[in-house]
């Protein structure tokens, strides 16, 4: 048999082993979603990291091929690998975020609670606080700057 044909048995290897490394790549790929869920991010950094997403599954694509494949690029091991990927992110991937969502929206629920009864009023006390010192200090700045007399016959600094 020549190099570049590979046995049923092989290449049935080659198959599932590409389809748990699609897994591995939606378990990867499942920790972005989940940090994404927990902080949101802007469309350029949620662009740039699936962008590095994409490049590093397409090195390990690469590896593979050349390791296991012989250096031969196969479309049936793209195609293990993106259907463990679609699987995993339709099984374990819609939990994992479904989870993460509700937990984000408890904490956001806990956040505006503790906002409104904690840290709202402790905040309004201390601003009312500084205003009264404000104005109390205002109020006596202008009493010590009452102007000089203004009678005819007083004199300041009379040395006699």
């Amino acid at each position: 048999m020549p190099d570049y044909i590979f046995g049923l048995q092989y290449e049935t290897k080659l198959f599932l082993l590409s389809f748990l490394i699609g897994l591995v790549f939606g378990a990867i790929y499942d920790v972005l979603r989940v940090i994404r869920i927990i902080k949101r991010h802007h469309k350029t950094v949620i662009f740039i990291e699936d962008f590095c997403f994409i490049v590093f599954c397409a090195f390990w694509y690469f590896v593979f091929s050349t390791d296991m494949a012989k250096g031969q690029i196969r479309l049936f091991i793209l195609i293990g690998m993106f259907i463990g990927f679609v699987i995993y992110l339709l099984t374990i991937g819609s939990l994992t975020t479904g989870i993460a969502t509700r937990i984000r929206s408890v904490y956001d629920k806990f956040e505006t609670w503790l906002k409104r009864k904690i840290f709202i009023p402790f905040y309004t006390n201390i601003k009312n606080k500084i205003v009264q010192i404000y104005i109390s200090f205002k109020k006596r700045i202008k009493s010590r700057k009452k102007g000089l007399k203004v009678e005819k016959n007083v004199v300041y600094n009379e040395n006699k």
